[in-house]
């Protein structure tokens, strides 16, 4: 029974983050852009942008990066992501409070019941384990980009 409710839960996944990928696909997920939002495109020489997006029309991508409006043709395109700058102090915050949770529990569960004393070690476990996994924590939720992908091309497209 329990193989069978893993490959359910596999399919079932899988299924869904294939649906998630040709959603990608789609050159008209650029209409929902707005003028101003930052943006990042890749082409498929690799060279990356990074500036503001202005319009898209059914060929051209039109950013400003560094002052300056740049027209991208959309078979030069090989991913077109949004950036979301003030997302890394979310991030960050979340990353604090899950590295804190997880350090402290590996902490308590690496403490003794029979500690210093007669005492338990289990508390001063969890305490030591926060201090180490909060600012780790944080610091990897900051790093982690705050990226959206809003386009990928197919990769008939990318060979350009």
């Amino acid at each position: 029974m329990r193989r069978v409710v893993l490959l359910l839960s596999f399919l079932l996944g899988s299924s869904s983050s294939l649906d998630a990928q040709t959603q990608k696909n789609s050159w008209s997920n650029l209409d929902g852009l707005k003028a101003g939002q930052g943006i990042e495109v890749i082409e498929s020489k690799l060279k990356r942008h990074d500036g503001k997006f202005v319009t898209v029309t059914d060929g051209v991508l039109t950013m400003r990066e560094n002052g300056t409006d740049i027209s991208l043709i959309r078979e030069d395109i090989v991913r077109v992501s949004t950036t979301s700058v003030p997302k890394r102090g979310e991030h960050a915050l979340i990353g604090l409070v899950v590295g804190g949770a997880v350090g402290a529990g590996v902490g308590a569960a690496s403490g003794s019941s029979h500690g210093f004393l007669g005492g338990s070690s289990r508390g001063i476990g969890a305490l030591i384990g926060i201090v180490i996994g909060a600012p780790s924590g944080a610091l990897v939720g900051a790093i982690v980009p705050a990226h959206t992908t809003v386009y990928r091309a197919t990769s008939s497209a990318a060979r350009h």
